[in-house]
């Protein structure tokens, strides 16, 4: 029996990935297999696979999640926390749950295959969108994001994990299938151009340049990947007006220069600056805010230093959090909980420092972690969960071999 359960959890795994990105038309799905991998567990779990998370990371990880349980319950804020809680509890659940799984290629194929349904949905919703209006323009952002099957930024997310993916999948020598994964980055760079997505951008630019310090047996790919990459950059900054509106806010700019109007019309600073003055409060420090407290203060600060009456609506409408996932982590539990999860990151990344694959990984998720607060959704959750298991688990394991030839 256990052999039949064994066998059936790997692809129980592969499916809850291919599922994620259809969260909002399938909801219940994802839930449903998580749920089915928490009942297997016990079934198909080895003694010995629990050793490998007898590590430092997998140890601070896991102080993490205890501490901030034990804030939340001292400080009254597990109720109105939960939420949160829930889903870093997942992104952490999900290293554990892989555990019985042996090698990484399911999980990998189901991040390839679930960034190229995304992007297929998203361009047959684009195309469907064109044929109804009778005005467009092409590389409009507005549609563009409006066709899109999840939120900008977390599809940008998942198309980089497929393009480092599939990089790390290809063979140093010839294989026929090293063209399908060079055609499937080819695809999700092109995606990533289409939907303006900067900080996808700016962490395929970092993550590629980045490859020239390790040493790598296929020096000629590198070369022809990262000249495609930069010449489609240029040629979609030439051709797209929209682009570089995005990147440098030239809708806004008027006489104050590029500086004053990034000041001006990016979201992110004032909100930061809310979070500065949270950060001041007493008991921030040591105690945290809690994460809904923290919610609750920022809404407070817009309303009462936002001057402009139009701009001070879109801000408590919209609910802006910290959109920095390590500020809300120092905002809401404090410094033990910040520096917790902090030492975790920079512990992963010295073990790892020498193998481009989970440094390039880690290098995504710190950019993305930098912008978003991941901890917040729940598609998120589980490519946190996922990165998580690249670099933890993977340095645990055989896997790490095939990792350091890549």
């Amino acid at each position: 029996m256990r052999i039949l359960l064994a066998s059936i959890y790997p692809y129980v795994f592969m499916v809850l990935f291919l599922t994620i990105p259809f969260d909002n038309y399938m909801r219940a799905l994802p839930n449903i297999l998580l749920a089915t991998l928490a009942l297997l567990f016990p079934f198909v779990i080895k003694k010995e696979q629990l050793r490998k998370l007898k590590k430092v990371p997998s140890v601070l990880l896991g102080i993490f999640a205890i501490y901030i349980l034990v804030n939340a319950f001292v400080f009254n804020r597990f109720e109105e926390d939960t939420s949160i809680l829930q889903k870093i509890g997942l992104s952490l659940g999900l290293v554990l749950l892989y555990l019985p799984v042996e090698g990484f290629s399911k999980i990998n194929k189901a991040i390839i295959f679930s960034s190229l349904a995304a992007i297929s949905f998203s361009l047959i919703k684009l195309v469907i969108a064109v044929n109804q209006s009778t005005i467009f323009h092409f590389l409009d952002s507005a549609t563009l994001i409006e066709a899109a099957l999840i939120d900008r930024i977390y599809l940008g997310l998942l198309c980089v994990l497929s393009i480092l993916v599939s990089y790390q999948s290809m063979k140093n020598t010839y294989h026929p299938d090293n063209k399908y994964y060079l055609i499937n980055i080819v695809i999700n760079v092109l995606f990533i151009m289409l939907i303006v997505s900067r900080i996808s951008i700016i962490v395929l630019i970092i993550v590629f340049l980045a490859s020239f310090f390790f040493k790598r047996k296929r020096l000629p790919q590198l070369f022809f990947i990262t000249a495609s990459l930069l010449l489609g950059i240029v040629l979609t900054f030439i051709l797209n007006k929209d682009l570089r509106k995005e990147i440098f806010y030239a809708r806004y700019v008027q006489n104050d220069g590029l500086v004053a109007n990034t000041l001006e019309t990016e979201p992110r600073l004032m909100i930061w600056e809310c979070a500065n003055q949270i950060s001041q409060m007493e008991d921030t420090f040591w105690n945290g805010q809690g994460f809904a407290n923290t919610k609750d203060q920022l809404l407070e600060c817009y309303d009462g230093t936002i001057e402009n009456e139009e701009k001070r609506g879109w801000f408590v409408q919209k609910k802006y959090n910290t959109h920095n996932q390590f500020i809300d982590l120092y905002l809401s539990t404090g410094i033990i909980g910040f520096v917790l999860f902090l030492g975790s990151i920079l512990v992963v990344f010295v073990r790892n420092r020498k193998t481009y694959f989970p440094s390039a990984l880690l290098i995504t998720l710190v950019c993305f972690l930098a912008v978003e607060n991941l901890f917040h959704r729940q598609i998120g959750a589980y490519y946190v969960g996922f990165v998580l298991i690249a670099i933890v688990i993977a340095h645990q394991t055989k896997e790490k071999e095939a990792l350091d030839e890549v």
